[in-house]
């Protein structure tokens, strides 16, 4: 498989993240256990085919769907947990020249963070952790399908895809607190 249209398989799944995160959970908790399982194998093992990371990213995110919808509570914490360790992987790939050791600490930094965001208030920070999760996602796509691009376009698509994915979950969720308390 060329790596480039895993680049935008990525980016479109990436997108699907972002805005409906909140909306379609069990898918959430799925689309992340593939990108982690892709982009973890990528980045530890970056001499490996990209059908690997794939397949990886694949039986993670059916194995995380499965999960998601038996509903164990701890799920959405581990959701912010790996959205925002995939950020704090990525940042540390573009700021450390791709160095395994710092791509843990970056992913475990980040890994930290989410996991707290997500405890602190679980609607809003599911929200914003599958909008994060979902821009990572795209900035990855785009630096894989096109890899001679300035760093800056994938880095303003990302973040272009943060603030209106979060967006968009946040008037659905106020849109549904609405019809509720309108048919009640």
């Amino acid at each position: 498989m060329d790596l480039a249209i895993g680049g935008w398989i990525l980016v479109a799944v990436g997108l699907l993240l972002a805005f409906t995160g909140t909306k379609l959970f069990w898918l959430a908790v799925g689309i992340a256990g593939f990108a982690f399982g892709w982009l973890v194998t990528l980045a530890l093992f970056p001499n490996v085919d990209p059908v690997a990371g794939l397949l990886a990213g694949l039986v993670l995110g059916i194995a995380c769907g499965v999960v998601a919808i038996k509903g164990l509570p701890i799920i959405g914490k581990a959701l912010g947990a790996v959205l925002v360790g995939l950020f704090g992987l990525t940042l540390a790939k573009l700021f450390f020249d791709n160095n395994t050791v710092w791509n843990v600490v970056g992913f475990i930094v980040g890994a930290v963070i989410g996991y707290y965001v997500v405890k602190l208030s679980l609607n809003f920070g599911i929200a914003l952790v599958t909008a994060m999760g979902g821009a990572t996602m795209v900035w990855n796509g785009i630096v894989e399908a096109l890899p001679d691009l300035t760093d800056l376009i994938p880095a303003m698509a990302a973040l272009a895809t943060f603030i209106f994915g979060f967006l968009a979950q946040q008037a659905q969720r106020r849109e549904d607190e609405a019809s509720v308390s309108s048919s009640q």
